[in-house]
């Protein structure tokens, strides 16, 4: 599994009013914006998918120009002013690429995620670790260990591989991601804590670690590696 990249966006966002047609806000949803749910999906507003056509993050995709087709976020209950949006291109024969825009607070930096779907390279884990850990930075509270399998799901969302069934997604409804379509399992050893999960795309084996106040995600390995 190879293909996905993670880059520090350095884009203010005070594009919005480049982009926004005059309004002050973010482009990015606020938390006054958010429903009340661990983990929710929804699809995004005007306002949040402007930044996925605007010529600021364009000028970043090496050349290429995509068009995304739909647009979706999603809302965290621990991450209240974290903004998590996922940009999907249309389906081109038999691949799509998707690109997941993450600002964990106001004063982080932004990173974009990019994967395929389909026949594509599909992502590797460990490029989006930084991107994971800027998040769980800025949990309020930090996680505690029952919230450790949300967090791994949460990761799985940033690179595409939540639990869903077949390749090609398509705009849904709003719907909550719940650990109970997921088989888990749980080991603690002083600091650290390793989930594993399985989906229908494999096993995910996820070590993190406890580093002074905050939440650490050490490393991701797929399909039960050891």
């Amino acid at each position: 599994m190879r293909g996905l990249w993670v880059i520090p966006l350095t884009i203010a966002l005070s594009v919005a009013s480049a982009y926004g047609q005059g309004s002050s806000k973010s482009l990015l949803v606020t938390p006054e914006d958010r429903h009340n749910a661990k983990l929710l999906v929804r699809p995004c507003t005007p306002k949040e998918s402007a930044p996925g056509s605007s010529l600021e993050v364009i000028r970043l995709f090496s050349g290429r120009r995509p068009v995304f087709n739909w647009c979706e976020a999603l809302d965290v209950s621990w991450l209240p002013n974290a903004n998590i949006l996922r940009f999907h291109t249309a389906v081109d024969v038999d691949y799509s690429y998707t690109y997941t825009i993450i600002k964990a607070a106001s004063e982080s930096p932004i990173w974009l995620v990019v994967f395929g779907e389909g026949l594509v390279a599909q992502p590797s884990a460990n490029p989006s670790l930084d991107a994971m850990n800027d998040l769980l930075r800025s949990a309020q509270p930090m996680p505690n260990d029952s919230q450790l399998e949300s967090a791994s799901i949460l990761y799985l969302f940033l690179v595409g591989r939540e639990n869903h069934h077949g390749f090609f997604r398509r705009p849904e409804s709003q719907h909550p991601l719940s650990t109970a379509d997921y088989r888990e399992s749980y080991r603690k050893n002083g600091v650290i804590r390793v989930v594993r999960l399985t989906t229908p795309s494999g096993e995910w084996k996820f070590t993190f670690s406890l580093q002074g106040q905050s939440l650490h995600l050490d490393s991701v390995v797929d399909n039960g590696g050891n």
